[in-house]
């Protein structure tokens, strides 16, 4: 009887192919490995078989950019499912110290045997066996199948394939060479062709085509060969050839003797084939990415029904990379259409000429095809029907690029062919009857990234990878962009890819330093602005006033004066035109380099109705962000009215859409701060800061909302309104405490008390009293921090103000805690959520939450101190608020202490600190590292506890938070009593006496 192990060690090994898709096989059966997780973990490991590959790699593998918090547990749980998953799975990846190891033979891994015959291949040459040598070579390359996981594997897989892929084409250089040594030139001229179709900028190739060429007695096409590649380098690179295809060239010219190859094939005369035509423009060898635009366009081809042509149309805006993509498919297809190629250009969008008429169209393509000038007719309808009984029965392509619109090509398409025809077009040609649209977009990054190392060349670009990458980014995916981009590096040598970068962010000279030799981004989307009917022309102008990149249905018929249908139907014609990208419904974007057009044209064709159609959309900001604000932040004060704005704004029935809204417009309305303030709107200026700081509180971006204050308290200013200039002083404080500015933010608050004074306006008094207190209260100076707040908290229930009422005593139990009145505390913090909760105000109420936590973890209450943390939590994280999550979460860890539940707190105080290196605001940093401390003393991690007490003294010191610096060298000093440090113990425990002592803490609250 044969036992299980017997069984294992008969059956056949699991093998893995990763040279393109990703395939693990055990005998013939197909092992499925599911999800881009684990495809990209396993690749990576079997990518450097045999050698340890640290988790920290294999989370760089899986996520090319800003991992998830649980990235290494992620890792790790997907180890375990491929385990599970691959026969022998746990032999074959093991864990290694740091990481895991693949441990499989160049028989179960196609990469390794790769690799083995190119080594064998090396040797079979240096024995001088080239026979050998070539075969090896050719059965190692015949193991490619394409880029590693096809070309979707992330930053480090692709980087991983692109050294494959040159490894691969060294090669498949050194093969040729072989094979033309041998006398093979003309079996390989085919393939030869392929691979340098598929990399054209690459030389050796080029010359190895060249000698296939020329040996196989093609001497003219191996000099056109040469005249293609120098033809191309001039024109998109600006340079020449190098020396070895110069050389080449001029050799293959005088039939150098020295060409001669042992066994050489005898030339032979080309075949005389039928007269067809193939009028395709030369197709750019550097072409890049487009891949599954090029799958949709064959995809189609090879679905068409027999009888009738298929009409693909291509659209995009100007520069896109229409016309390339259309002949990259043209040469692809061409095969497959034996009766020949046409082009033609319809000179639709084509500077200085107008659209060619369907007459001369007709008569254009008849010469192409080869009909004498005497066969066609002169006539319309004569000439329409000599073409299409031209076409008639035929299978060709048909490319017909830079149409107008549909009128100018519906008489051109074939009426009874199976013949494959593409348009090309700025609008989508909706008027064509039964034809297929495909929009060409912007590229992607990995494509753009592609394109410019095609362009550019591989080292320069690998020379500055950061200053390449924002090269892209300012690009915005436009081939055209990229090209004149790179074209202008390849022409100054000298230059860095940095300089150019420097330049192109001068917002208002990029379009000009993407224009060359008369071709550029600018003049490109000129002409479709001038195309434009003058009605369409001028909504697209005014559009050039919005100060972001996205805008929606409202914000355009603010600026339109319009309904927010008309608006509506307006944005879909630009999208027709492609100079508008529809996102979602309602949702429009400009690309970026379209906004740099429309901004200058606005600015170049400024008419009387422009700063109308801007003090509409401001106003549209102002009464949309307000009635968010207060749908946001119940019981805040009001200021102005909506008959001061002419126009009624959103009214918002739910929180989320509230918050939805401020955060799909966060970055307009901090750009119309900058339109109002530099246009000398001053009120605009000085009421929509407001709504930003607000808005910061909640989403944490207080140094962008920070500047917009500062002009809001400028335009406040000059307007001479006391009133808006006190309520923009006390919002920038505030926003400046939360980045832990605490000196400054006192000196805003101490300026806004007294303009209250002076208009004698006790409600705002009270409010920056209450401000004060909080300030106060974060620099240790409780005492004057508790009198502040219980005299706004007098005040606010005098005057019946409930949201300050609330927001006091919040401020009022943090204060009480920390001079141990627990009792007062919980008493002051119980009523402030009740407020908060009877005005439905979520964010202050995750304060008051917190400090009643603390006030009953004072009182010996654990279990109710971490039901108060809980339900803090919930609602901070309902509302998903940055800022204050990460002191919500250390808070919650410090009652787990208390309740000796390490393990929990310990995974509480990691979120915590995690959030808070990611959060922009500091004041609560110092809070989250002394949790965190408190956590690995009580796991007895004293390194680590007294390293993070040290971050917290260090945070606290710089920033003034006298208490948290107090609370720091406490920790310090039971940690280092705990290390056996005795004296330095001592040292901190007298310094942090000294400082509680200063502020009257007492031992209980110590």
């Amino acid at each position: 009887m044969t036992s299980k192990q017997d069984e294992e060690d008969i059956s056949p090994p699991t093998e893995f192919v990763v040279l393109g898709s990703l395939e693990v096989r055990r005998g013939s059966v197909l092992i499925p490995v599911t999800g881009d997780l684990q495809r990209r973990v396993l690749v990576a490991l079997l990518l450097e078989a045999g050698r340890v590959v640290p988790v920290s790699r294999l989370v760089m593998a899986a996520w090319d950019e800003d991992p998830p918090d649980s990235a290494e547990h992620q890792v790790r749980k997907t180890v375990a499912k491929l385990r599970g998953r691959i026969p022998g799975g746990p032999e074959i990846i093991v864990t290694d110290g740091p990481g895991y190891r693949a441990v499989v033979d160049a028989g179960q891994l196609d990469l390794l045997r790769h690799q083995k015959l190119l080594r064998q291949a090396r040797e079979s040459l240096d024995s001088g066996e080239a026979q050998q040598a070539a075969a090896q070579l050719r059965e190692a390359l015949a193991l490619w199948r394409g880029p590693v996981l096809a070309g979707s594997g992330g930053r480090v897989v692709d980087a991983a394939s692109t050294a494959l892929e040159e490894q691969r084409l060294t090669a498949a250089e050194q093969l040729y060479e072989l094979c033309i040594d041998a006398g093979e030139a003309a079996e390989i001229t085919g393939e030869l062709r392929l691979l340098v179709d598929e990399h054209p900028l690459r030389e050796t190739l080029r010359s190895r085509l060249m000698l296939a060429l020329y040996h196989s007695g093609q001497q003219a096409a191996a000099l056109d060969e040469f005249t293609r590649v120098r033809d191309h380098l001039a024109d998109e690179l600006g340079i020449d050839p190098g020396v070895e295809l110069t050389g080449l060239h001029e050799r293959i010219l005088r039939q150098d003797p020295s060409l001669a190859r042992p066994g050489r094939a005898a030339p032979r005369v080309p075949q005389q084939v039928a007269k067809v035509p193939h009028a395709l423009p030369f197709d750019v060898p550097d072409f890049s990415g487009r891949s599954s635009e090029l799958r949709g366009i064959c995809d189609a081809a090879r679905r068409a029904p027999e009888g009738s042509p298929t009409v693909l149309a291509l659209d995009g805006m100007g520069g896109g990379g229409k016309t390339a993509l259309a002949i990259r498919a043209a040469h692809q297809l061409a095969e497959q259409y034996p009766n020949g190629s046409l082009f033609i250009d319809l000179h639709g969008f084509t500077p200085g000429q107008t659209p060619l008429s369907v007459f001369h169209a007709q008569g254009d393509l008849l010469a192409a095809a080869g009909i004498p000038s005497e066969e066609i007719p002169t006539v319309p309808a004569g000439r329409a029907a000599r073409w299409q009984s031209y076409m008639r029965g035929r299978r060709m392509v048909l490319v017909l690029d830079n149409a107008a619109a549909s009128e100018q090509v519906r008489a051109l398409i074939p009426a009874s062919s199976d013949s494959l025809v593409l348009i090309t077009s700025r609008p989508r040609l909706t008027g064509l009857d039964g034809a297929e649209w495909l929009s060409v977009g912007a590229l992607p990054e990995l494509d753009s990234h592609q394109l410019l190392r095609n362009t550019l060349g591989v080292e320069r670009v690998e020379r500055e990878p950061d200053a390449a990458r924002e090269l892209l980014r300012l690009c915005g995916g436009l081939p055209l962009a990229l090209r004149i981009a790179a074209a202008r590096l390849a022409n100054r040598p000298y230059w860095t890819v940095q300089r150019l970068v420097e330049r192109l962010r001068d917002h208002d000279r990029r379009l000009d330093e993407l224009t060359s030799e008369g071709r550029g981004v600018a003049g490109a989307l000129l002409l479709s602005y001038q195309s434009m009917p003058p009605g369409q022309r001028t909504a697209f102008r005014l559009l050039g006033h919005h100060p972001g990149r996205y805008l929606d249905t409202e914000e355009a018929a603010a600026l339109l004066d319009t309904d927010v249908l008309t608006a509506e139907d307006v944005l879909e014609e630009l999208v027709d035109v492609r100079l508008l990208e529809a996102r979602e419904p309602g949702v429009y974007a400009l690309h970026d380099l379209v906004r740099s057009f429309v901004q200058r044209v606005a600015q170049d064709q400024r008419e009387p109705e422009d700063g109308q159609a801007v003090r509409r959309l401001l106003d549209h900001y102002l009464n949309t962000a307000e009635a968010a604000c207060d749908a946001l932040f119940p019981g805040r004060r009001r200021f102005g009215n909506h008959e001061e704005t002419g126009r009624a704004g959103t009214e918002f029935d739910h929180k989320d859409k509230a918050l939805q809204w401020l955060d799909q417009h966060r970055d307009s309305l901090l750009a119309a701060v900058d339109t109002a303030y530099d246009g000398g709107l001053l009120w605009h200026a000085a009421r929509l800061p407001r709504e930003l700081g607000f808005h910061s509180s909640i989403r944490g971006y207080d140094a962008s909302a920070n500047i917009a204050l500062e002009k809001g308290v400028s335009a406040s200013q000059q307007l001479g309104d006391r009133s808006l200039t006190r309520l923009n002083l006390m919002n920038l404080a505030m926003g400046k405490w939360r980045l832990g500015q605490l000196r400054e933010a006192v000196a805003r608050l101490e300026e806004a008390v007294e303009l209250s004074q002076l208009m004698e306006d006790v409600q705002s008094e009270a409010e920056c009293r209450a401000r004060l207190g909080q300030a106060y209260n974060s620099m240790g100076d409780l005492e004057r921090a508790l009198r502040l707040c219980q005299e706004a908290n007098a005040c606010a229930q005098e005057l019946g103000f409930t949201r300050l009422d609330g927001s006091s005593l919040s401020t009022l139990s943090l204060i009480q805690v920390r001079l141990g009145q627990f009792e007062e505390a919980a008493q002051s913090a119980e009523r402030a959520v009740l407020i908060f909760d009877s005005i439905k105000e979520i964010q202050l109420s995750v304060d008051a939450l917190s400090n009643l936590s603390q006030a009953m973890e004072g009182l010996g209450r654990f279990e109710e101190a971490l039901a108060r943390a809980d339900a803090a939590l919930e609602r901070c994280q309902r509302m998903n608020m940055p800022s204050v999550l990460p002191l919500v979460l250390a808070r919650r860890a410090d009652v787990l202490v208390r309740l000796g539940e390490l393990e929990e707190a310990a995974d509480s105080a990691g979120h915590a600190l995690t959030k808070a290196t990611s959060s922009t605001d500091d004041i609560h940093r110092a809070t989250v590292h002394l949790s965190v401390g408190r956590v690995m003393y009580a796991q007895h991690d004293l390194d680590t506890a007294q390293a993070q007490q040290l971050l917290a003294h260090e945070i606290a010191c710089r920033m003034e938070l006298r208490y948290d610096e107090a609370c720091a060298l406490w920790g310090l000093a039971r940690t280092a009593e705990a290390q056996g440090r005795t004296h330095v113990a001592e040292q901190h425990r007298s310094a942090a006496g000294d400082l509680f002592s200063l502020m009257n803490v007492p031992e209980n609250a110590r």
